[in-house]
């Protein structure tokens, strides 16, 4: 399954801190049975900035298990940087074993959709995971959640693929800012 993580974040003054804290907690989770990896990536020319994290996870269980709330995990370790979050959503997705892992010089384009047949840019064949359940249904702040939809679309492109292409489609692209973090 793939837990996916989006944040739009609004503050450049602390942007660095967060974006170091988050680092930390990423190896927090890792030391939860069931995370098997993770890469973060950053949406391409938007302001405020856009983030989404992309875990491997064994199933939706380890969000209730002893050893993900023992790392406070489902961003109550965040709450210093919540004023600065104007968007957050957290899904479990059905679909694949594992997130697409990228190499440098590839970006992800990521976009929501009611169906698994929305019509996308471009040759590659999307990846369209379906929303899960698994995740405690509640938030530990009250920021703004980003708009979500029962499919998501993930394309794997390469350094050639222009992001001009996938404009104007209701998605993202993101260039990775991390490479895959493993359980050590």
């Amino acid at each position: 399954m793939i837990y996916m993580v989006d944040h739009v974040y609004t503050d450049p003054a602390t942007e660095q801190a967060w974006n170091d804290w988050y680092a930390a907690n990423i190896r927090l989770l890792l030391t939860v049975p069931g995370v098997y990896g993770v890469q973060r990536f950053k949406a391409i020319g938007q302001q405020p900035s856009r983030y989404l994290s992309m875990y491997s996870v064994e199933s939706g269980g380890i969000f209730e298990s002893p050893e993900y709330k023992r790392v406070q995990g489902g961003g109550t370790q965040s709450v210093q940087f919540h004023n600065a979050y104007r968007g957050w959503t957290r899904n479990l997705f059905d679909g694949a074993a594992r997130a697409p892992e990228l190499a440098k010089g590839q970006r992800v384009f990521v976009c929501d959709s009611d169906t698994p047949d929305k019509k996308l840019p471009g040759s590659i064949k999307p990846l369209w995971v379906k929303a899960a359940p698994g995740l405690p249904k509640t938030t530990p702040f009250s920021a703004q959640k980003l708009a979500t939809a029962p499919y998501r679309a993930v394309i794997v492109l390469d350094a050639t693929t222009p992001v001009s292409d996938f404009a104007n489609t209701g998605g993202y692209v993101y260039e990775p800012i991390t490479g895959v973090s493993r359980p050590q």
